[in-house]
């Protein structure tokens, strides 16, 4: 994964979810099999958690790699921008509280696309993985399928990264297994949807 890419892909899920305090996003690109160490401590959650997938996703599903900037914002509107030392992010958070933020390669088109959420541990109920203590299992060995397997409930997709700007190209994917006590594994897939990378988060009782 090109190192500016993998830099702007953690700049932009930080800033879509405002700081979860959940997942430390530079060790999901460390170039090591093994899983990155969470960095900070748990405040306690005071955001509701999700309930509703369907209205998690509402907008985040409109919106595909190769989308223009322009595309995008006369569907949605003018977006929150802030400047990275990378680039821009754009954020779009509608009024009912639910949207995604984006970066653009250069052309105008869609680079890469992140789920917008307070904080990432509100997806638990969602979520609901029922192996989170299996993730030490993970390995590049393991396919997305694999993965669903072992970690049990559903995973839920937070971001997807182009890696070029070319008709067709390879969308790397971030997913996340949850749970309702406040634990988060986070993987990166390769197009061929091959593990690439892990970060974790674990509740204190976990």
């Amino acid at each position: 994964m090109n190192r500016r890419l993998a830099k702007l892909t953690a700049l932009i899920v930080l800033a879509a979810v405002m700081l979860t305090g959940c997942i430390d996003m530079s060790g999901m690109f460390a170039e090591t099999d093994e899983p990155g160490e969470p960095t900070v401590t748990l405040a306690p959650l005071t955001e509701p958690m999700y309930t509703d997938r369907d209205a998690l996703y509402q907008y985040y599903n409109q919106v595909s790699i190769g989308d223009t900037l322009e595309a995008v914002t006369e569907k949605f509107g003018e977006p929150k921008v802030e400047e990275t030392e990378n680039g821009e992010t754009y954020t779009w958070v509608m009024d009912d509280g639910y949207g995604f933020a984006a970066a653009f390669f250069d052309s105008g088109k869609l680079r890469a696309k992140v789920l917008y959420y307070v904080d990432m541990r509100q997806l638990g109920q969602l979520s609901s993985a029922t192996n989170i203590d299996q993730f030490t299992n993970l390995n590049k060995n393991y396919t997305y399928e694999m993965a669903c397997g072992l970690l049990g409930g559903r995973s839920m997709e937070l971001a997807q990264i182009a890696q070029d700007s070319s008709a067709d190209p390879e969308v790397k994917r971030v997913f996340v297994w949850a749970d309702e006590k406040g634990s988060c594994i986070q993987v990166l897939f390769s197009g061929d949807e091959k593990l690439e990378n892990v970060t974790y988060s674990l509740a204190d009782d976990q």
